[in-house]
C-alpha cells in the first residue's frame, strides 16, 4: 500500500491533477490502520499459542506472551509509517525520511540498552521498541503535516480510490510474501540436507551480504517516484535518461563494495573469523558478491515494472522463481555442498534478473538500449572482480578497490545530484 500510494500521488504530481490527492492519502492511511488494527488483534490473541509452538521454559511462557503483545501492539504503527513513508517519498522528501529513519535506528539500539540497565525483563525492552515505533509515526505525521498538497485530513474515504490501492498494493504484497521464503530457504535446507553444523560457514559471509542491500534499496527508492511521474506525463525521453541513470548510480554505489569483497575476501575473512573458516567461506563470499552485483541491477528494472503500473509481472516472476529455486537449491546443496547453496542462490539473481531486463524491454522498448547496456556492465563487472582477485599483492588489490571507492562514490553522488536537479 505504500508503494501504491507513492505511485499515486507522484503521478498525480507530474500532470497537474492534485485535487484528489487528499482523498488517496486519506484512503489509504484508513486502510492501512484498519490492516493494522487487525494484525494487532490477531497477534495479540494468538501469542499464548506462539509462545507455546517455540517452547519456550516454563519460567518465560508470561514474559514471553507480555512480550509479543507489546511488539504486536507496534504493528498498526509500522504498517502506518509505511503509508507515511509513501506519501514523504512521492514528494522527494527523502531528507526528512532518512533522518527520521537514523534516529529511528539508534533509538531501536538505544532503547532497549538503557531500559536493560535497570531491569532483566524482556517485557520493558520490547515495550521500548513499541514506543520507538509510536514516537517515528509521530514525527512522519509532523513531516506529512508540512506537505500542503497532501494534507490527508481534508480528504475523504473514496471506494475507487481504495481499489486501485489494493489492485496495486495486492501484487507488490505477494511479492512480498514469496521473497522472504526465499531469502531463508536456503539456511533451512542447509540445516536439514547437509549439516546444521555447517550453518555459520554460509550464513556469515550470507548475512553480510543481505545487510549491504539497504544501498541499493535506498538509492532506488529515490527513483521510484520518478519512473512514475515521468510515466504518467509519457515522457519517454526521460524516463530513458532516468533509467540509464539509475543503473549507474546504483552499479557506482555497489561495485566497488562487491569488488573489495570479492578480492580481498581471504585476508579479511582471516582477520575477522580465524583462517580456517577463511579458507571454508571464501569461495562462498565471492560467489555471493556476483550475486549482490546482479541483484543490484535487478532492482531497477524490478521499480520500473512496478512504477509503470505492472506489480503482477515482477509477482509473477518471483511465483515463477520459488519452486525453480527450491528445487535447483535442493539438488546444489546435495552435490556441491554449501558452496552449492551460494551458486543457486546467484543463479536464482541471475534468472532474476534475465526475467526483470526481458519484461522491461517489453513494456517500454525506448529502455532496451539502456537494460542492454546495464547488462554489459555487471559482466564487465565480474570479469573485472575475479581479475583483480588474481592479484598476488594485497597492497596492490587494496589500492585498486580504494580508488573504485572514489570513483564509485563520486559517480553516484553526481548521478544523484543531477537526478534531484531535473526531478
Amino acid at each position: 500500500m505504500g508503494r501504491a500510494l507513492t505511485k499515486l500521488v507522484s503521478e498525480r504530481l507530474a500532470v497537474g491533477c492534485e485535487a484528489d490527492i487528499p482523498d488517496i492519502a486519506r484512503t489509504a492511511l484508513s486502510t492501512m490502520l484498519v490492516f493494522g488494527g487487525l494484525a494487532f488483534a490477531l497477534l495479540f490473541a494468538l501469542a499464548p499459542l506462539l509462545a507455546q509452538l517455540l517452547k519456550f521454559e516454563h519460567g518465560l511462557y508470561h514474559e514471553s506472551v507480555a512480550s509479543m503483545r507489546w511488539l504486536a501492539l507496534g504493528v498498526p504503527f509500522v504498517i502506518l509509517s509505511a503509508g507515511l513513508v509513501g506519501l514523504l517519498e512521492a514528494h522527494s522528501k527523502f531528507q526528512s525520511i532518512n533522518t527520521i529513519r537514523l534516529l529511528m535506528g539508534l533509538m531501536n539500539f538505544a532503547a532497549p540498552l538503557v531500559v536493560l540497565s535497570w531491569s532483566r525483563s524482556l517485557v520493558p525492552a520490547t515495550l521500548s521498541l513499541t514506543i520507538t515505533r509510536a514516537l517515528t509515526t509521530i514525527l512522519y505525521c509532523v513531516a506529512v503535516g508540512r506537505l500542503q498538497k497532501a494534507d490527508f485530513s481534508k480528504g475523504s474515504f473514496k471506494t475507487n480510490q481504495l481499489r486501485r490501492l489494493l489492485g496495486f498494493g495486492g501484487w507488490i504484497t505477494l511479492s512480498n510474501l514469496v521473497s522472504p521464503i526465499m531469502a531463508q530457504l536456503d539456511k533451512l535446507l542447509i540445516g536439514s540436507v547437509v549439516a546444521l553444523s555447517l550453518l555459520p560457514l554460509y550464513s556469515i559471509p550470507g548475512d553480510l551480504i543481505n545487510r549491504l542491500s539497504f544501498v541499493p534499496i535506498a538509492v532506488v527508492g529515490v527513483f521510484f517516484p520518478a519512473f512514475a511521474a515521468y510515466w504518467a506525463s509519457r515522457d519517454h525521453d526521460r524516463i530513458s535518461t532516468l533509467y540509464s541513470h539509475a543503473g549507474r548510480a546504483l552499479l557506482a554505489a555497489v561495485f566497488p563494495v562487491s569488488l573489495s569483497l570479492f578480492t580481498l575476501a581471504p585476508e579479511g575473512l582471516s582477520i575477522w573469523v580465524g583462517e580456517d573458516f577463511s579458507r571454508q567461506s571464501t569461495p562462498i563470499l565471492r560467489c555471493l558478491c556476483v550475486g549482490l552485483l546482479v541483484n543490484t541491477a535487478a532492482r531497477v528494472p524490478h521499480a520500473f515494472l512496478q512504477a509503470i503500473g505492472k506489480p503482477s509481472v515482477t509477482a509473477k516472476i518471483h511465483l515463477i522463481e520459488l519452486p525453480v529455486y527450491g528445487l535447483g537449491l535442493w539438488w546444489m546443496l546435495g552435490r556441491f555442498g554449501i558452496l552449492g547453496a551460494a551458486s543457486a542462490w546467484t543463479a536464482r539473481m541471475i534468472l532474476d534478473l534475465g526475467l526483470l531486463a526481458f519484461f522491461a524491454s517489453g513494456e517500454a522498448s525506448y529502455v532496451r538500449r539502456e537494460v542492454s547496456l546495464s547488462l554489459v556492465a555487471v559482466a564487465l563487472g565480474v570479469a573485472a572482480m575475479y581479475m583483480t582477485s588474481l592479484l598476488a599483492e594485497v597492497w596492490l588489490r587494496l589500492a585498486i578497490c580504494a580508488c573504485v571507492a572514489l570513483m564509485g562514490f563520486a559517480t553516484t553522488l553526481r548521478v544523484l545530484l543531477v537526478t534531484r536537479h531535473h526531478v
